[in-house]
């Protein structure tokens, strides 16, 4: 009788144990439709050189974040510069796919022309358009 207690008592306490493994093993489990947020980057004093249409375009900012896959934002002061100008301003958005970085900051632009103040830009490179928003100042080199 009692060796009959004794196999009772082992077989509940094994099945007890079993079943608080299964219950971890359930619990520790992620689903496999569990979206995963990315993490961001972030670069301080960025500054780098990239290809686009209008030729080698030298980039630097204060610090630079990835929004997304396609998109870059240049936060405190940033600048732009090719062979045909250079932008000067702060916190500039750029969508790498589109060619188009522009900002709602206070912008200096200097061409062979002259120097140009505004209070914001959309430069749409794959189209070689600089749109200026605000008030313009333009200054001719003399």
């Amino acid at each position: 009788m009692i060796n009959l207690l004794n196999k009772k008592i082992i077989n509940s306490l094994i099945i007890i144990f079993l079943a608080i493994q299964i219950f971890i093993y359930i619990v520790n489990q992620k689903p496999l439709t569990q979206n995963f947020s990315q993490k961001s980057i972030t670069v301080e004093n960025f500054s780098t050189i990239v290809l686009s249409n209008s030729g080698i375009t030298k980039i630097s900012s204060e610090k630079l974040n990835r929004v997304d896959e396609n998109n870059i934002y240049l936060e405190g002061k940033s600048y732009m510069e090719n062979k045909e100008y250079k932008i000067y301003g702060g916190n500039i958005y750029i969508n790498i796919n589109e060619e188009v970085s522009k900002s709602d900051e206070d912008v200096k632009v200097i061409n062979d022309m002259g120097i140009l103040n505004a209070k914001g830009f959309e430069n749409q490179d794959h189209e070689g358009k600089i749109i200026f928003k605000g008030e313009v100042n333009f200054v001719i080199i003399d």
